[in-house]
Order: structure tokens, then sequence, then C-alpha cells
């Protein structure tokens, strides 16, 4: 793991400012109804951003971050909202079509959503990232979601707790208890497979508060041939 990488683990975990965070970027007092955001674990090359985001026929453009969510986007009835990118239309060049990048579904159960963006290999139908639907009824203040896009087994040491997150699952973990934060020991490993051990990915100290909710998301980074992570900061809504 990088200097880079883990400089930003630390701040997102300790030190991000939350005021910032509980900007227009998270809530829109205009927006009102089933709403998602959108985060992203890596930006795939030659992506515009900000995208295009469809949702039933309207098309909004929204700004994406590794750091924090997107702005609100409002869930249409049938639950679909797809990325696009405008294309030419060959037959009427004044009504453009659109290629899909990304496509969500949305849950009639599920009021508020966190859509997670995770890049694939370019495949002829254009789409760019494949897409995880977390309904945030599910995680409370202080949970942290530890999501394993890898094909390995992730080791996570927090406090005196163990766990393992097996490859493609996630699991939400909150040591709080009644306390508002706590700061703990963190430790993250991935079994190699052909050693047949553990090897760690960091070690640190985190702080975690009620206030806001921890993303920590797993991929293998091919240029180096090992595992990464990205980390996203997510207030608490009301």
């Amino acid at each position: 793991m990088n200097h880079t990488v883990l400089c930003l683990f630390l701040g997102i975990f300790t030190a991000f400012p939350l005021s910032a965070q509980e900007s227009d970027n998270v809530e829109s007092p205009r927006l009102k109804g089933r709403r998602a955001w959108f985060v992203y674990s890596s930006m795939p090359e030659g992506l515009e951003n900000p995208v295009s985001v469809m949702s039933g026929k309207d098309i909004s453009q929204v700004l994406l971050s590794k750091l924090s969510p997107s702005v609100p986007v409002k869930v249409p009835a049938d639950g679909v909202l797809r990325i696009v990118r405008e294309i030419e239309n060959p037959k009427d060049p004044e009504k453009p079509e659109y290629l899909t990048l990304a496509k969500a579904f949305v849950p009639e159960t599920v009021n508020l959503a966190m859509i997670i963006l995770m890049p694939i290999p370019e495949n002829p139908k254009g789409l760019l990232f494949k897409t995880k639907v977390q309904d945030l009824a599910g995680m409370k203040g202080g949970d942290t979601m530890f999501l394993n896009m890898t094909n390995l087994k992730i080791g996570i040491e927090l406090g005196r707790e163990k766990f393992l997150v097996a490859p493609g699952k996630s699991k939400i973990h909150n040591p709080l208890g009644t306390k508002k934060s706590v700061s703990l020991p963190i430790r993250l490993s991935f079994f190699h497979p052909e050693r047949k051990e553990w090897d760690m990915i960091t070690a640190s100290t985190v702080a975690l508060y009620s206030t806001r909710r921890e993303l920590c998301i797993f991929n293998w980074d091919s240029r180096f041939n090992r595992v990464d992570f990205e980390s996203i900061t997510f207030p608490m809504i009301d």
C-alpha cells in the first residue's frame, strides 16, 4: 500500500470535515421522495465527469467524487437509473440517442439508496461500471460497510474483533455501542492463494462517529498486482 493511499484512508476515517460533507453534495431540500446517491471506487479512463444520469425521461448532470457521495437523484417509478452518454442518431440527428454506461435498479421498498459504481472492462454493450445498490435504511450512524470486490478473502481486525469478508460479499459492522465516537486500531489483510498465508494491506487507527457511515471497497489493482481499497464517508441524512 503506497503512502498516498494510506493517507487517504486515514484522512477519510479520521479528519474529514463533516460540515463540508453535509452541504448540497449530500442533501437537497428541493428533492423529496425516493432518492439515490452515487459513489465510485475508481474512474474509467476517458469518462467525462460530471456524468449524465437518466431518471425516467429526465437527464441531469451529476459530479462523481471519490471522497463523498454525489448530489441526490430522484428515483423514477420503475426504479431504474442509468449513467448514459449522448451519441449521434443516424436516423434523426435532431433526436440524440443514449449509450448506457451503467444501470442500477432500486427496489420499490428502498427509499434512500446508495449506488456504488465499480469499473469493469469495457464490453460491446458499452457498460463501464457494474453497480451495487445499498439500502441506506440498512446502514445506521457509526456503521462501516466492507465491500469485497476481489476474488480473495479479506480479513478485518478492528479493535479486539476479527472477521472475514468473502469474495464478492459485504459486511456491515458497528463497534460504537452506546458511544458517539470511538478510535480503534484496524488491520486489513488478504489471504494469498498461492502462499496460503495472510498478507497485510495496511494497519492504522480509525475514528468512527455516530453522525456518519463509512464505506470501504476492496478491489484488485492489476497495475501493481495487489489488493487495494477506496474509502468513502457518507453522513447521516434526515
